[in-house]
């Protein structure tokens, strides 16, 4: 979701957009520290929320809602403040929610689980760039993984090209300098922590995992080392010698795309 967050103190923006991420994550967020600069972002982005300060210099959070119901009627609104008294005056405006500063996680998860305006969720494109460096994007933003080797094992199953791997496979080329059993071990906090992460981005099912097998749903990717595989059109000139540059186990992959 395309979230704004206004407050005209930074620390008050990051601590929003913290909490917002523990409670809902896979967000993109636009920040705003006055009035022009909200209004300037809802007219330029589809932000389905808006976290808006009410007590701001100049004018108010009030004022930056009236602006957005008129220009925005689609943006769920939801109004923070470290003052009660302004409730009755939000409320009226019929916004979608009204927070008070500390902002507490079971507070926020309740109001957004009661947005007024229901956001519809969009198919999340995955996208997965193997020729040079090894990247993957979700909706465009790069995916971020708690520890490198996370990014590694993606690499890896993806390469298979939907084909399963087991435990001792996988250790044998991402873990070579490490004894079978602490390789084992270290391979299932590693597929812990993808799978968080992965759940984190509402890419669950992206990782299939099965006892001793591990696998990739390649259905959800947009992968340049697949479409060159396949022919897709405009394809065949995106292979340039590169592939996987981080890891040394990809260079026999090079050796079958020469030949290819």
């Amino acid at each position: 979701m395309n979230i704004l967050i206004t407050d005209d103190e930074e620390f008050m923006r990051e601590e929003m957009k913290s909490a917002v991420e523990r409670v809902l994550p896979g967000n993109t967020f636009f920040m705003a520290q006055d009035y022009d600069s909200a209004i300037a972002i809802i007219n330029e982005q589809n932000i389905d929320i808006a976290f808006l300060d009410i007590n701001m210099p100049g004018l108010s959070g009030i004022e930056v809602a009236k602006t957005i119901k008129r220009t925005s009627p689609a943006t769920n609104i939801i109004m923070a403040t470290a003052y009660e008294e302004y409730a009755l005056n939000a409320l009226r405006l019929f916004v979608s929610g009204y927070i008070l500063k500390p902002v507490m996680d079971d507070e926020l998860r309740e109001v957004l689980d009661n947005l007024r305006i229901p956001v519809e969720e969009t198919e999340r494109k995955v996208t997965v760039k193997c020729f040079g460096n090894f990247d993957i994007y979700v909706n465009g933003k790069a995916l971020s993984f708690s520890r490198q080797k996370e990014k590694e094992l993606l690499a890896y199953l993806i390469c298979l090209n939907g084909a399963s791997a087991n435990r001792a496979e996988i250790c044998a080329n991402l873990f070579e300098d490490k004894p079978i059993d602490k390789g084992n071990e270290y391979l299932k906090k590693i597929v812990q922590a993808l799978k968080k992460d992965l759940e984190k981005h509402k890419l669950g099912e992206l990782l299939i995992h099965n006892r001793n097998s591990y696998a990739i749903n390649k259905g959800m990717l947009d992968c340049d080392y697949y479409n060159y595989l396949e022919r897709v059109p405009g394809s065949a000139d995106t292979y340039h010698g590169e592939f996987l540059n981080q890891y040394s186990w990809a260079e026999v992959y090079i050796y079958e795309l020469e030949n290819y």
